[in-house]
């Protein structure tokens, strides 16, 4: 995929080049430009990046809590699928690649749940990257995307509250033809 330059950009495609709440991209740049900066290609920088996360970071269920940032997850090495994708976000924004959230229901997860993983815009599309590896993309239903996690929350909780049941329905369609 060839570069784009930013002035080519959508303007759409603008915000997510910037540090937001969770992807905090300024603080990583020097590591990002060392670590991938190298790659001429970025569809290889974000395929780096994707990668370098996954043999980096540890995935660990309730690891991390909702003001956890991509910076936290840089240091500690530790975090669940939101963690991984923040860090994707601003490891690619860091290199000047707009990045953004993903949630979906993963319906090829034991058991099938909500899942993060981040997109690029590469090539004048969005490209979903999964940086846990735990699911295949084609197994994901979108159900939203913005700059980061406090933009769209599958739930909101208010005080002490514990989920202890959650049911989530979904099949995959025959595939149809389209007249021409």
């Amino acid at each position: 995929m060839e570069l784009m330059l930013i002035q080519d950009l959508d303007t759409a495609v603008l915000p997510y080049l910037h540090p937001s709440r969770h992807c905090e991209s300024d603080k990583l740049f020097y590591f990002a430009s060392n670590e991938f900066g190298h790659y001429t290609n970025n569809y290889l920088k974000v395929e780096a990046i994707n990668n370098w996360i996954f043999d980096s970071v540890a995935y660990c269920p309730g690891s991390t809590n909702s003001s956890t940032s991509a910076n936290d997850i840089f240091f500690t090495r530790i975090g669940v699928c939101k963690d991984f994708a923040h860090l994707g976000i601003a490891l690619c924004r860091a290199l000047d690649i707009p990045a953004r959230y993903f949630t979906a229901y993963a319906s090829n997860l034991t058991p099938p749940d909500i899942h993060a993983c981040f997109e690029a815009y590469l090539g004048g599309e969005w490209i979903v990257f999964d940086p846990t590896k735990l699911s295949s993309q084609n197994g994901l239903v979108k159900i939203a995307h913005a700059k980061d996690a406090s933009e769209i929350a599958v739930a909101s909780y208010f005080g002490n509250a514990i989920c202890t049941y959650m049911d989530i329905q979904c099949e995959m369609l025959p595939a149809t033809e389209h007249a021409g």
